[in-house]
């Protein structure tokens, strides 16, 4: 029997845009978009960090980072601290912010173990294997396709 491919990424893009909406749902549940809970996760995981690699981490666009950290800094969720040179800013999470962070995050963090634990460890790892699998080889076949538009417009 013959993989149909495009009937598999149509089932593939299918889960994932159903799982985008239930972090869409959570993020709504506390008040808040689906890119500011994202900037959220990423200020958390990585304590200190540029808006840059926060936007390469959440796949955003840089804009809509700086405009999520300007809002979080207002209400006094971040601080941004002097980096490794004058321009650079790195962007860190206040007590206030960590207070926040744990509330929004927490509970969708307990329901992901949770699921993680239902589906088991073996089946875990294989999932994130797949899923890299596909990101790196997806990412060389975009890159190529970039390579080739360039080329065309080049010529």
């Amino acid at each position: 029997m013959t993989m149909n491919y495009r009937q598999q990424i149509d089932r593939i893009s299918g889960h994932l845009g159903k799982i985008t909406q239930l972090y869409h749902e959570c993020a709504k549940l506390h008040g808040l978009t689906y890119n500011t809970m994202l900037v959220l996760g990423a200020l958390r995981y990585y304590q200190s960090c540029t808006q840059k690699q926060i936007a390469e981490a959440c796949g955003l666009p840089k804009q809509s980072v700086n405009t999520i950290v300007k809002d979080f800094q207002n209400k006094g969720y971040v601080e941004l601290l002097a980096g490794n040179n004058k321009k650079e800013k790195l962007v860190t999470l206040t007590p206030a912010g960590q207070v926040f962070s744990d509330t929004v995050l927490e509970p969708r963090i307990a329901i992901e173990e949770r699921v993680l634990q239902q589906i088991g460890e073996t089946q875990c790892q294989q999932l994130s294997d797949i899923l890299e699998q596909f990101a790196d080889n997806f990412q060389k076949e975009v890159v190529q396709l970039q390579n080739t538009k360039n080329n065309e417009r080049n010529i």
